[in-house]
């Protein structure tokens, strides 16, 4: 059993980008850690499935080099990709 509590769909549809990140990186280092000791059991397929979907929708590199970008140079960028939850952003 994990020392954390895994990440649903209906969490992270209330939880803003900065919030879901910690979250993301400790359960990120659980499933590697699964996975590297080949310790999975059955059943981990749909929740490491259900973690994969929202680590590619939390955290798309693009959009985080795009928004950096837009800081370095002085231009505008949309906050609310960062500072909103998921669910009111429609993204989950």
């Amino acid at each position: 059993m994990p020392s954390f509590e895994r990440l649903t769909i209906a969490e992270a549809r209330t939880l803003t980008r900065a919030e879901l990140l910690p979250r993301i990186e400790q359960e990120q280092k659980y499933w590697y850690d699964r996975i590297h000791a080949c310790a999975m059991q059955p059943g981990d397929e749909q929740a490491f499935k259900t973690f994969n979907d929202i680590v590619h929708i939390a955290a798309d590199p693009h959009r985080a080099i795009s928004d950096t970008d837009a800081i370095a140079e002085g231009r505008p960028f949309d906050r609310d990709y960062w500072t909103k939850p998921l669910g009111e952003l429609g993204e989950l």
